[in-house]
């Protein structure tokens, strides 16, 4: 073997070495399944996320730690947990998380509440098979600072919240027109939001419409492929722009259902008093040959039936 190939493979041997022990590091600094654990920045405004990685699989015992590194203060952020609040107990319950605190949550000052939400919501949501989490204070359920009941939060309830101020940060009550299992009657189904204040809460009700429900009993009323071109608020009307697929893919329910979920839903935001509906920019429309989209609508509860929540 002459000097050139002896040279040639030492080096590729030295290049194998050296990205075998880089792959190596990489393995044992990454063992495990990686979450993101929330905190909050030093500021006390805004929600800053750390890699935890673990090899636990099971649900209940991965909740444990999940909750167990929450407590545990980083050097560069704070505990999204205050001190003084103690989880009593945590359980699932058909894929609800609920966590049972002691009633000195609810001394919490009211960002920092939040916050403390929103860190554990979305780092528990991170967690296979959860599909929401629930509060409670010495077994009573969370009720916010108005007195309405909190109930399931879910991670997108905190649109934006990661890098935001929380001065910036707005709280609403949500409401969203579904369909019964018929399709004849729109059921109407009230939820807490907290979102960005520069963040289109038309446009993001929307999309949460188009998703669809996720409590029983309720059933969608748009297609899930359905596409929000723009969305604008002027003089109190607010112009709704879908492609055509409002048109071509309806759902098999009654003709009025997708139009009032649509004008119902936005109706009930305090600066909009009625809706025009656009395909593809155009209003001279008429939906399944029976509803003129022509001109803005007006809120029509006669299509409501009873309310489930």
């Amino acid at each position: 073997m002459n000097k050139k190939i002896k040279i040639t493979m030492l080096c590729i041997l030295v290049i194998i070495s050296q990205v075998t022990g880089c792959m190596f590091q990489k393995e044992n600094k990454k063992d495990g399944t990686e979450y993101k654990v929330y905190y909050v920045n030093q500021a006390g405004n805004q929600l800053v996320e750390h890699f935890y990685y673990t090899k636990e699989t099971d649900r209940e015992s991965l909740i444990g730690e999940l909750m167990d590194a929450l407590n545990k203060q980083p050097e560069d952020a704070m505990c999204p947990i205050p001190k003084g609040v103690s989880l009593i107990n945590y359980r699932v319950e058909n894929n609800i998380a609920y966590f049972n605190f002691n009633t000195f949550y609810q001394q919490i000052d009211k960002t920092l509440e939040v916050l403390c939400r929103a860190a554990i919501v979305k780092t528990i949501s991170q967690v296979a098979t959860i599909e929401g989490v629930i509060f409670e204070v010495a077994d009573q359920p969370l009720m916010d600072s108005t007195g309405n009941l909190v109930g399931k939060m879910v991670d997108s309830d905190f649109v934006d919240i990661i890098a935001r101020d929380i001065n910036a940060i707005e709280f609403t009550q949500l409401a969203f027109y579904y369909t019964n299992e018929t399709g004849d009657q729109l059921l109407k189904y009230e939820t807490p939001v907290t979102y960005a204040s520069d963040f289109s809460i038309e446009k993001y009700l929307l999309e949460e419409l188009i998703k669809g429900p996720e409590k029983e009993g309720y059933y969608p009323t748009l297609p899930k492929n359905l596409k929000v071109i723009s969305v604008t608020v002027k003089d109190n009307i607010c112009y709704v722009n879908f492609d055509d697929t409002f048109l071509t893919e309806t759902l098999q329910i009654k003709d009025y259902i997708p139009i009032y979920s649509v004008v119902n839903s936005l109706s009930e935001l305090p600066n909009i008093r009625k809706v025009q509906i656009l395909i593809n920019g155009a209003s001279n429309i008429k939906f399944k040959d029976s509803i003129s989209l022509e001109k803005p609508l007006d809120r029509n509860l006669d299509y409501v039936g009873g309310e489930k929540n």
